[in-house]
């Protein structure tokens, strides 16, 4: 099998839902780590001509878009299956990863998360206003999400989902913010679902610091 090459900034939610799979998959790769404003590179912008992350190379073929990148995976490395069979599981997965995408990235990951992780981090100033104005937002995401959730084990059944590894990152620094922190406190099913999600070996093996260590070649 080709090696996989993801592309991508270090702390990306995206780039670490593409890694999450290739764990899950259990198949090798290699991180290529890009610094902060580096996707909008001229090599970068050769794999990614919008600037965004992660871009995948495998087998001579360059992917971007991070659905795509994970349903593709999925296909090319069949077991374990991240999607489901059954129609209305298939259709929640579709509807948790839109939701992943359209609500609470924007509302939630680019505001509250960057603001109050990213931006310290890279010399930027925290944006209060945008936090404040997010928080509705972030309430009516994880009020949601945590209704689909509907008592089960993961997002879209009893198995995991690519749902699952793509709303996991995004959650799990939301997670780490105090405001974060205070609406997870009204929602314990999907605490717990996060719990579990966070307890897996994939996750563990993705962290900002497990995918540092693998960008420097010591893991």
């Amino acid at each position: 099998m080709s090696e996989f090459v993801v592309h991508g900034i270090p702390g990306s939610p995206y780039v670490r839902a593409v890694a999450l799979v290739l764990e899950e998959k259990r198949v090798p790769y290699r991180f290529a780590a890009m610094g902060f404003g580096a996707q909008r590179s001229p090599e970068h912008l050769a794999r990614h001509p919008f600037g965004r992350v992660p871009a995948l190379e495998y087998d001579g073929w360059t992917l971007y878009e991070t659905q795509a990148i994970l349903r593709y995976v999925d296909a090319v490395v069949p077991e374990p299956a991240l999607q489901p069979a059954e129609p209305r599981e298939a259709a929640r997965m579709n509807q948790l990863m839109g939701i992943t995408d359209w609500y609470f990235m924007p509302q939630v990951s680019r505001t509250i998360s960057f603001n109050r992780l990213v931006a310290p981090l890279v010399g930027r100033a925290v944006d209060e206003s945008a936090i404040a104005a997010a928080l509705p937002g972030a309430r009516a995401c994880v009020a949601e999400i945590d209704r689909l959730l509907d008592g089960r084990t993961w997002l879209a059944g009893d198995r995991l989902t690519l749902a699952d590894l793509l709303l996991a990152p995004h959650l799990s620094m939301f997670a780490q913010t105090a405001e974060g922190q205070d609406v997870l406190r009204g929602h314990p099913a999907l605490s717990g679902w996060l719990g579990r999600i966070e307890a897996r070996p994939s996750l563990q093996a993705t962290t900002w610091e497990a995918m540092h260590a693998k960008a420097n070649g010591a893991a």
